[in-house]
């Protein structure tokens, strides 16, 4: 996925915590894994909070219609409540759902997703949950870093929930195992250095040809520092790139790549990539099912990134148009089409926001699309896409309110939702993917 344009962005303020707190009785739990309450007529959304417990919670927002809250005591804990596995979850603000049974975070998603959507329309076949593991799933895992005066330690790991400080982790719960293998190391590493205050951030990824490892850096780094790490990228078999202020160098190794069944995609380290790398095969399986993808189809992917979508049908299809915005990201779907011999596959860079008719790709006739926008949605780009009458668009998301928003909009222009799964890709966390598939009338 890839946005076409970039919104204004917004300066985010930190939560207020207030010392005003309420007793509540939670009575459901949403899919970001917020216990929810009824109080005066007001519906709160209380942290660290189960259905059937009543809990003293201390408020961060209050608005008119609804509030926010969390937990800081529990008067009365559900039997379903569990002992996080992570040492750090209290303090680490990577995971916000540990303490809810697995099975129980799931239900709560599709619940959410499947209840929004049958607003829209009463008949659509909701399909079984596409589920991986719960645990040691994620391939990449962006660390900070930071030199603290006190300690005067080099602090190594995740933000603090609501916090700028570090929590630091020798191993991650969530993370690929051959990831937290590296880490201990990694930090003793760092450690070592003779300038830890001009470190910025580290960023690993389990990729299919090695660990790939980027080091950011405010200033050049001295002899000794660059050589220590030099020697560990070789120790340790991983694909070095160092970041400075104006450009990232390959140092060590080559540059990472993934791959789904016989492709090899190649990635640039900051190139976004589905970071649960089990679920991310099974998405594009069932994507390619449910399409029902023929010898003779003219298939156009929307936000197609590097081809994560586009290489793999193209090889069931008679001809396939990926549309990025980011002409980096073309450039490199374009060399993953040569370097895998797909030759009936085209990339181009395009704005959905202006009229087919000015965009040269679009005077090809597309029977199938499929499109995973970013969490903001495609609403900019639902018109155009209706204006192609495909008879089956397919529609990948990880954000359920632009999902019904530009549902509704496909709906009203003469399609229906036939099927719809949600998918389990970040457990854990209050993310939500889901793969839905609209027909024409």
């Amino acid at each position: 996925m890839a946005l076409f344009y970039t919104p204004a962005k917004t300066a985010k303020k930190a939560p207020h915590f207030s010392s005003e707190t309420l007793t509540l009785d939670i009575v459901d739990l949403d899919y970001q894994g917020l216990g929810v309450a009824k109080h005066q007529g007001k519906t709160w959304f209380v942290e660290n909070a189960l259905p059937t417990e009543k809990v003293q919670a201390r408020i961060v927002e209050d608005k008119r219609q609804y509030g926010r809250a969390v937990a800081s005591k529990i008067l009365h804990a559900s039997p379903q409540r569990q002992t996080p596995e992570c040492p750090h979850y209290a303090q680490c603000g990577g995971c916000q759902s540990q303490h809810i049974p697995v099975q129980m975070q799931r239900e709560a998603k599709q619940k959410a997703l499947f209840s929004r959507l049958q607003k829209l329309q009463q008949d659509i076949e909701f399909m079984p949950m596409i589920v991986g593991e719960p645990w040691h799933y994620r391939r990449r895992l962006r660390l900070s870093m930071l030199f603290n005066p006190k300690t005067k330690q080099l602090d190594i790991g995740f933000r603090q929930k609501n916090s700028t400080q570090i929590v630091n982790i020798q191993q991650c719960k969530v993370a690929e195992p051959v990831l937290n293998k590296i880490l201990p190391k990694l930090t003793a590493l760092l450690r070592q250095f003779s300038q830890p205050k001009l470190l910025g951030h580290i960023e690993l990824t389990a990729a299919d040809n090695g660990v790939a490892m980027l080091l950011r850096h405010t200033q050049n780094l001295a002899e000794i520092d660059r050589t220590l790490l030099l020697e560990f990228a070789r120790s340790e078999k991983l694909n070095l790139f160092i970041q400075d202020d104006t450009q990232i160098q390959l140092a060590s190794g080559e540059p990472p790549l993934y791959r789904i069944s016989d492709l090899s995609l190649q990635f640039d380290i900051r190139d976004f990539i589905q970071v649960n790398r089990a679920l991310n095969l099974r998405m594009i399986d069932t994507a390619l099912d449910w399409l029902d993808l023929q010898p003779n189809d003219c298939v156009l992917d929307l936000f197609c990134g590097m081809g994560n979508f586009t290489l793999p049908l193209s090889q069931r299809v008679k001809s396939a148009v990926g549309i990025e915005g980011v002409l980096a990201m073309v450039q490199k779907a374009q060399k993953n089409a040569e370097q895998n011999a797909c030759e009936n596959v085209e990339f181009y860079q395009g704005n959905l926001d202006q009229p087919l008719a000015s965009q040269i790709w679009a005077s090809q006739p597309f029977n199938k699309v499929l499109l995973d926008p970013p969490r903001s949605g495609a609403a900019f780009a639902m018109h155009a896409i209706s204006q192609l009458h495909a008879e089956k668009i397919l529609y990948v998301s990880c954000n359920p309110a632009t999902l019904v928003r530009d549902a509704e909009h496909l709906l009203n222009s003469g399609y229906r939702l036939s099927k719809v799964a949600m998918i389990d890709m970040f457990p854990h966390t209050g993310h939500l993917e889901s793969i839905s598939l609209f027909e024409k009338r």
